[in-house]
């Protein structure tokens, strides 16, 4: 689809554009009735039966009328702010998180990890959902393709980890999910990302459409090591091998 309107505005894309971020504006109500245009940037995850579907950053989803349209076009995705220095993926910055604090139990279903930390949630003798201490200790980490073979276990490296799950292997991953959680007595939680260039928009809008609510929010917070090393050093701070009595 291509068209202009007043000689400047044009829509430039299509349903095969999904997957990537894009920029549309669109009108409500009319030009000759005081109609307001709105402009919304995210990435483009449904297009369909006339209804197009955006992520935006800060994950939350918007619901388009195609025939709203007056312009659109697909832009770069957003820039970290390196400053000068090397900056890390999402998908690094996630492994990195996941590896320095660990859940108690963990299993790989291809790329995806799936963590618990409650002892004993399964034999205790308690029905129904329980809480771990953290949900993300006790949430999946979905951080590639859950239907990859074992050998292949999940990394910030791999290139098959921005690739969109067709309809029933997501489904079968979702299966399996629910009953590893399950047998566990917790609720089933996948830890996903939003607003970067390589995080996980088009897994979200999967989810939303199968039912999956969204409940909780975090921001990652990052900077550089480099300048701490300029500082002299704080002696209420003391790092050690091991725990203490504390």
């Amino acid at each position: 689809m291509k068209f202009a309107t007043g000689g400047h505005l044009a829509v430039r894309i299509t349903p095969d554009d999904v997957g990537k971020r894009v920029s549309v504006r669109t009108l409500t109500g009319s030009c000759d009735r005081a109609g307001r245009f709105t402009d919304t940037v995210g990435v483009l995850t449904a297009w369909s039966e006339g209804t197009l579907r955006l992520t935006r950053r800060d994950g939350s989803a918007v619901t388009l009328d195609e025939s709203a349209l007056v312009a659109g076009k697909t832009v770069p995705s957003a820039p970290a702010r390196r400053r000068g220095l090397p900056a890390a993926s999402t998908r690094e910055l996630q492994w990195v998180a996941a590896r320095s604090w660990p859940a108690v139990e963990t299993e790989h279903l291809g790329g995806w990890t799936l963590r618990a930390s409650v002892d004993g949630a399964a034999a205790d003798g308690r029905t129904g959902p329980r809480e771990g201490f953290t949900a993300r200790a006790n949430s999946v980490l979905a951080l590639g393709d859950p239907g990859l073979e074992a050998k292949h276990r999940p990394g910030p490296d791999r290139p098959e980890l921005g690739r969109p799950l067709d309809g029933p292997a997501l489904d079968a991953a979702l299966h399996q999910v629910e009953r590893w959680y399950a047998a566990r007595a917790l609720p089933a939680r996948i830890q996903l990302s939003t607003g970067a260039a390589d995080s996980q928009e088009l897994l979200a809008a999967e989810l939303d459409r199968r039912g999956w609510v969204a409940e909780r929010h975090a921001l990652m917070c990052t900077a550089a090591l480099a300048p701490l090393a300029d500082r002299p050093p704080d002696p209420r701070v003391r790092v050690h091998r091991r725990l203490d009595a504390h």
